[in-house]
């Protein structure tokens, strides 16, 4: 996966942890009226007309089978920004809830554009 690090500008609102240096502190958004396919080694991030909107790669396969089940639970983390002249893309870091209370944690790493995410949960742990 390339990653165009010149070309994006980096969240500055993303944190470490001060109580354990290994936690990520960030707001979690999920996917609007999104579906997903599988698009080789990727999943495509489908709108409700079929358009490709974004891709995510997850870190395992269990992850994109399970993941893939519901999109409605698909959730992430900015941690970048890319405009052009029509659209803004997010960089992002897709995660998953823990079985604690504003805890997640990371399963893959994406691209959207910003009109299909909404801000969820604020200052949660990534860990």
């Amino acid at each position: 996966m390339d990653i165009p690090f010149s070309n994006v500008d980096w969240i500055d609102k993303l944190h470490f942890d001060k109580e354990c240096e290994l936690a990520l502190i960030a707001d979690v958004r999920a996917f609007l009226d999104c579906t997903v396919q599988p698009d080789g080694n990727q999943y495509a991030v489908l709108d409700f007309g079929g358009m490709k909107r974004g891709w995510i790669q997850y870190d395992v396969e269990e992850s994109k089978d399970e993941e893939s089940k519901n999109i409605r639970k698909i959730e992430c983390v900015i941690a970048g920004k890319k405009s052009n002249e029509d659209v803004k893309e997010y960089s992002i870091l897709v995660v998953r809830p823990t079985k604690v209370d504003g805890e997640y944690r990371r399963v893959g790493v994406g691209l959207i554009q910003s009109d299909y995410v909404v801000r969820q949960r604020l200052d949660v742990r990534v860990v």
